[in-house]
């Protein structure tokens, strides 16, 4: 990890990722970008035939929080192999009331596209089960639902979730371009937290409404190395002046350039930039309680879990060790020269992947 160059206030995002010579415009930027275009890539950012399918990785997770529901929804496109997952959690009860995960065929059943903003495309399909996140060219809110057959989620019931997350009025998305180690080359990845939300869910006998609700939304691509691992945060809530508070943290992945970084606070309708993350957790207790930092100062949280998320896969050339917590967060965080206490819902991560 190499520490960053530290701005609170972002440039706007470029009109395209790649210069005119075919070299990534590395760097963290406030807005949407357009398009990943992996394939201008000149030199030695660049790949092409076998191992450009092997090392492009692609993924959009989006989740959703009011006072009684956590939802998370993930697609992912590895190249050769793909899978999905969607849970739910009752926040007042505790426990889940929703799990469900399979795999794909790449590109058939599976399939995300190259616009993270308008025009994003992200889709598992198979007899049954029917996830998404998507937004029309138009420029339209979000969309992110699902249907789910009793028999694809037998413990929970019939699923039907439909939401939308508005970006007007919001503050800006986070765009993040940045070198990853060889043999992979660049990552691209667009973060977005603390999103108006409107909408259901109804799991069997279960009806939530998620209206007055937040949403985050996290779209990446890149050419990736052989091993990816990280640690990662993300949490909603609001400040005790009723403002929309989202908060995004990493270490271990997009922080080997001192400009690009991922960590970030959505306050109402402002992007601030923060230091580098750190995590403290057991590894081999990720149900136990979490701390999370930043070395500028600003964000001091503990996370208590609700659930743990797992998935540990070995299928030859691929070995995932992938441990997602749901639950609460509580600390302080500081915007401008004022601290709040802050109480946020959201996710911690402990991802280690060969692929």
């Amino acid at each position: 990890m190499v520490e960053t160059v530290h701005n609170e206030r972002l440039e706007k995002v470029p009109n395209a990722m790649v210069d005119r010579l075919g070299a990534a415009r590395i760097g963290t930027y406030r807005g949407e970008l357009s398009a990943v275009q992996l394939d201008r890539l000149r030199g030695a950012e660049g790949l092409e035939g076998a191992a450009a399918l092997m090392r492009r990785k692609r993924w959009q997770y989006s989740a959703i929080c009011t006072d009684e529901i956590f939802i998370a929804q993930a697609i992912v496109h590895a190249g050769y192999a793909a899978h999905t997952f969607m849970y739910a959690v009752d926040l007042l009860e505790e426990r889940p009331v929703l799990r469900f995960g399979g795999l794909g065929v790449p590109g058939l059943q599976v399939e995300v596209g190259d616009r993270p903003g308008v025009g994003l495309a992200a889709h598992y399909r198979r007899p049954g089960a029917h996830l998404y996140t998507r937004r029309e060219p138009r420029g339209a809110p979000y969309e992110m639902g699902g249907r789910l057959g009793a028999w694809a989620a037998p413990a929970s019931g019939k699923t039907d979730f439909r939401a939308e997350l508005h970006t007007r009025g919001a503050a800006p998305a986070l765009t993040v371009i940045s070198p990853v180690p060889a043999p992979g080359r660049i990552n691209v990845t667009q973060k977005w937290t603390a999103l108006p939300v409107k909408g259901h869910l109804k799991v069997g006998s279960r009806s939530y409404r998620l209206d007055g609700g937040l949403g985050a939304l996290d779209y990446t691509q890149g050419y990736l190395g052989r091993q990816t691992a990280w640690r990662w945060a993300m949490g909603m809530g609001r400040l005790p002046d009723g403002r929309r508070l989202g908060l995004n943290l990493v270490e271990g992945f997009n922080d080997t350039h001192p400009t690009a970084n991922e960590n970030a606070l959505w306050v109402g309708e402002e992007l601030i930039g923060l230091g580098r993350a750190r995590f403290a957790f057991e590894k081999n207790h990720p149900e136990r309680p979490w701390e999370v930092q930043t070395t500028c100062g600003r964000v001091r949280l503990g996370f208590r879990s609700i659930f743990v998320h797992r998935e540990v896969r070995n299928l030859g050339p691929v070995r995932s060790y992938f441990i997602q917590p749901a639950g609460v967060f509580e600390g302080e965080v500081r915007v401008g020269s004022t601290s709040y206490a802050v109480r946020l819902v959201g996710v911690t991560e402990d991802q280690d992947i060969w692929w």
